[in-house]
């Protein structure tokens, strides 16, 4: 998943300086998902939608200042989560 995200931040695979941030908000992503209903086998699986939750979550708070300038996740993240949620079968 980390490669996919640095691929779509357009940071090099072979730069390492963002891994950890990136690794956080991956995983922060992941547990944001699994506390909206969504079973945590399809959260740590091939899920597309789950991949593209990762990806806009990442973009939106990489990087991020205290400045408010990042108030609200963007309104295409809550409605996929809620997609997701609503089909997911629950938690797991």
């Amino acid at each position: 998943m980390l490669d996919v995200v640095k691929k779509s931040l357009m940071i090099p695979l072979d730069e390492t300086y963002a891994d950890s941030e990136l690794e956080t908000l991956i995983n922060a992503c992941k547990e944001l998902i699994v506390s909206a209903g969504v079973e945590k086998k399809k959260v740590n699986g091939e899920n597309q939608m789950v991949v593209s939750l990762v990806l806009i979550y990442c973009k939106t708070f990489f990087g991020f200042k205290n400045d408010g300038s990042v108030k609200d996740l963007p309104s295409s993240f809550d409605l996929l989560l809620r997609q997701l949620a609503l089909t997911s079968g629950g938690k797991s």
